[in-house]
């Protein structure tokens, strides 16, 4: 075999490694959905958890995993994000294509033994949203449709400003929306509602206390992925 040809077969057979990988780096979601979940000093260790335990046992229903596959590419892309003070947020879980039952189950482990960073600091909300934000300059699949999903037990009490990260977010096309757990802060729901959420068919769940998070959950990600409004109004009856 003379070099001309040796040179042809390794190009060809690098090539071959080569292709899957941009394959999958490419393939297209449904949605890229941000998972942006409040680590501050008022969330206890065992609520913490069941923000953790709502996610990871919702991805693992059958119906979330059904209607991630009845979307036109088949998939999402999820990444989790803890925060609390504006210097404490932390990208937990890089962005992980979910497309069937195996890959929603791998996800829902991962984030069951996702650790938690930070013990103590505040509610910056503001931060988490800029943050998040930043995420999707790092997200390797082609979408239309970029979520945030902010959960938390308490408004912003750090700059930046929660509204100025929230409009900043919209003028690129993302979507908030918020799941805000009452009980540790009266007019919760409706601060969420007047300068969290926002951008094209942005809504409020709400978990009435840390218990019916996981509830919550599954409806707001049923809502999400499969856009379908009447979700959570059918849930509640």
């Amino acid at each position: 075999m003379n070099n001309r040809l040796r040179q042809i077969t390794l190009l060809f057979c690098l090539l071959s490694l080569l292709v899957p990988g941009i394959a999958r780096a490419q393939a297209s979601v449904d949605l890229a959905l941000v998972l942006a979940v409040d680590a501050s000093t008022s969330v206890s260790r065992d609520e913490f958890g069941l923000q953790l335990d709502g996610i990871a046992t919702s991805l693992r229903n059958p119906r979330v995993i059904q209607a991630i596959r009845s979307g036109a590419a088949g998939a999402i892309a999820i990444t989790l994000v803890e925060w609390s003070s504006p210097h404490q947020t932390w990208l937990a879980i890089p962005w992980t294509r979910v497309s069937d039952t195996a890959s929603a189950h791998r996800l829902a482990e991962m984030i069951s033994n996702t650790p938690r960073l930070f013990s103590d600091g505040g509610t910056a909300i503001g931060a988490a949203l800029e943050f998040s934000t930043a995420q999707f300059d790092l997200l390797p699949f082609p979408t239309a449709r970029r979520v945030i999903d902010v959960s938390g037990d308490g408004s912003n009490t750090h700059l930046p400003d929660v509204s100025t990260m929230r409009d900043a977010a919209i003028a690129r096309g993302i979507t908030i929306n918020g799941l805000p757990i009452l009980g540790s802060e009266e007019g919760l729901e409706q601060y969420y509602r007047q300068r969290v959420i926002g951008g094209p068919d942005s809504f409020l769940e709400i978990a009435v206390d840390y218990d019916s998070f996981p509830a919550a959950m599954l409806r707001k990600l049923l809502r999400e992925i499969g856009r379908d409004p009447l979700v959570s109004v059918l849930e509640h009856r």
